[in-house]
């Protein structure tokens, strides 16, 4: 494991950047160890979509309701 001060951090980025893809660099400030920068890459957790239909199978028990949307703008639809 590689080192780089706070300063160095600060004006050679770059540098402590390279360093740190390949492997972990402690950072120092006066001496002491305050910290690790590991730039590896993270694992891609994936992505899903929700699923709206099972949530709404949920919520809803599978029943479908019926809205006319005429009356819910009137005011006069059931909720």
């Amino acid at each position: 494991m590689s080192t780089a001060t706070v300063k160095e951090l600060r004006h050679e980025f770059p540098r402590v950047y390279a360093a740190a893809r390949r492997a972990p660099v402690s950072i120092t400030k006066q001496g002491k160890v305050i910290g690790t920068f590991d730039a590896t890459p993270a694992p891609d957790p994936g992505w899903a979509p929700p699923d709206f239909t099972a949530r709404s199978r949920a919520i809803l028990g599978g029943k479908k309701r019926a809205i006319d949307i005429v009356k819910l703008w009137a005011g006069q639809a059931s909720r």
